[in-house]
């Protein structure tokens, strides 16, 4: 294996260990305690640090690297971001999606309504949101989002504190059948819209969750 292909490797699993909460935030991540761990040099850690960095996981101190703290803010700006990104994805999506685009938003949308477990759901979620944005046809506004997504996940375990979480998901899932309605129909206006609805409750369901989880844990 090259360096390379190993630093992507220890990227992946450096990730995984921030996303999961394993590495938690303020942990400080040293190059040989990690190329330790996962039993490779410290080149790889490195570079995987490097980009770790790069994409605000990680932030660069005297010290060395230290996980970023999480704050209701960031969850704010992460998603006042994508709000105006994803609108414009539902909007260009409303005029641009061929058949074969449609098909893949149907598909997925159909697949969810029929889905009773929460991890699935997340999942089909997440599909649903990258076929909108294939539907679009902007290379640069997917990749954007793509970023924007590395940051949104290491607050997607606090989503288990959100209150009535079925309800929220069927909320949820029923904007997603509205936004689709609208892109259907080539109305792009709607399809914008009822985007920056349906982005902006989920915005304020991940703030809640997010502070209540942190109350409780100072509790």
């Amino acid at each position: 294996m090259s360096v390379y292909d190993s630093a992507a490797v220890q990227y992946e699993s450096i990730r995984a260990m921030i996303v999961g909460g394993e590495l938690p935030p303020g942990a400080v991540l040293l190059e040989t305690a990690l190329a330790k761990k996962l039993g490779v040099s410290r080149t790889p850690v490195r570079e995987a640090l490097a980009r770790l960095a790069q994409e605000e996981l990680i932030n660069r101190e005297i010290r060395g690297y230290v996980v970023k703290t999480r704050t209701p803010e960031e969850i704010r700006e992460i998603y006042d971001v994508r709000i105006t990104l994803e609108s414009a994805c539902a909007a260009a999506a409303a005029e641009q999606a061929s058949r074969r685009d449609l098909a893949a938003l149907e598909h997925i949308t159909a697949e969810a309504e029929q889905c009773a477990d929460q991890e699935k759901h997340a999942e089909l979620n997440t599909e649903w949101h990258q076929a909108l944005r294939a539907a679009a046809h902007n290379g640069t506004m997917s990749r954007l989002l793509d970023g924007l997504g590395v940051l949104q996940q290491i607050y997607n375990p606090q989503m288990t504190q959100v209150d009535h979480l079925d309800q929220a998901l069927r909320a949820g899932q029923e904007e997603h059948v509205a936004i689709l309605d609208a892109i259907r129909r080539g109305d792009a206006e709607t399809a914008r819209t009822a985007m920056i609805r349906h982005l902006s409750r989920t915005r304020d369901l991940r703030v809640d969750a997010f502070q209540r989880n942190h109350t409780a844990i100072r509790c």
